[in-house]
């Protein structure tokens, strides 16, 4: 009777929220809003402007130590690392939430000393592909997707001139996000990271930046008992922990 009991109280608990309880055609905009903005899938996240040294230095690369637990991230010895630019779309606000003074103009981009936050969702995760009714980009098949929402990205490199005095045109907008791959990871605790193989720009809106990691690389399970994404946006650092055990969507686990 004990067990019973214990069972009988338990089971409520686990399907106490309203995408185990309701069909996702009777979620309202209030329930599709909180699961894509503060849940198990979305977590919101925040980042201040700091200076970087060493302009197109790779002390923040795979191979030196700028991932999680290295030197490359605040309170690991310095920033480190290139700042990244997106051609066409640097120093525009694009939504990001902002703290502290000042105002952000065009072509400013990301400020030193400036708080920004967004969000840090689990593109890929059936709830969120039934709450937003939106299918992921042929390219992202098979890959765990994770979407950075609302920060300011940084301003392109300038210009430089060659041996000729030429100005050759700024780094290509495919290139730049290629060169996001090295800066951002997944890793669950205790287990090797995987790097992103790729990124894109969210065809809604410039200011999100899609990552895939493919799952060949990377196996989760509900034993992980914690994730985290990580990513480098010119002079922002961008964190956010997920935990695998919440993030079950009719009892599987939904990456």
């Amino acid at each position: 009777m004990l067990v019973g009991g214990g069972l009988a109280s338990w089971r409520p608990l686990q399907a106490s929220e309203f995408w185990d309880k309701k069909a996702p055609g009777d979620w309202s905009s209030e329930e599709i809003d909180k699961l894509t903005t503060k849940s198990p899938w979305a977590k919101e996240a925040s980042a201040r402007g700091a200076a970087q040294e060493g302009y197109g230095s790779q002390t923040g690369s795979p191979n030196g130590t700028g991932y999680p637990g290295g030197g490359g991230y605040p309170g690991g010895g310095g920033m480190g690392g290139p700042r990244i630019g997106i051609p066409g779309i640097g120093g525009i606000g694009m939504g990001g939430r902002r703290m502290g003074g000042g105002q952000q103009g065009g072509g400013r981009g990301q400020q030193r000393g400036e708080l920004y936050k967004g969000t840090v969702r689990w593109e890929s995760a059936q709830p969120v592909l039934d709450a937003l009714k939106t299918p992921l980009p042929d390219a992202f098949a098979n890959h765990y997707v994770i979407a950075v929402i609302g920060f300011p990205l940084p301003a392109s490199p300038r210009r430089y001139q060659d041996e000729q005095g030429d100005n050759p045109p700024r780094q290509s907008q495919e290139d730049a996000l290629d060169n996001l791959k090295h800066f951002t990871t997944l890793q669950p605790k205790g287990k090797e990271l995987a790097e992103a193989g790729i990124v894109q720009q969210q065809a809604s809106s410039n200011s999100n930046l899609l990552f895939g990691f493919s799952k060949d690389s990377l196996t989760l399970t509900k034993a992980d008992k914690e994730v985290l994404f990580s990513t480098t946006l010119g002079r922002l650092v961008i964190r956010a922990k997920f935990n695998p055990k919440e993030m079950l969507y009719h009892g599987q686990l939904a990456v």
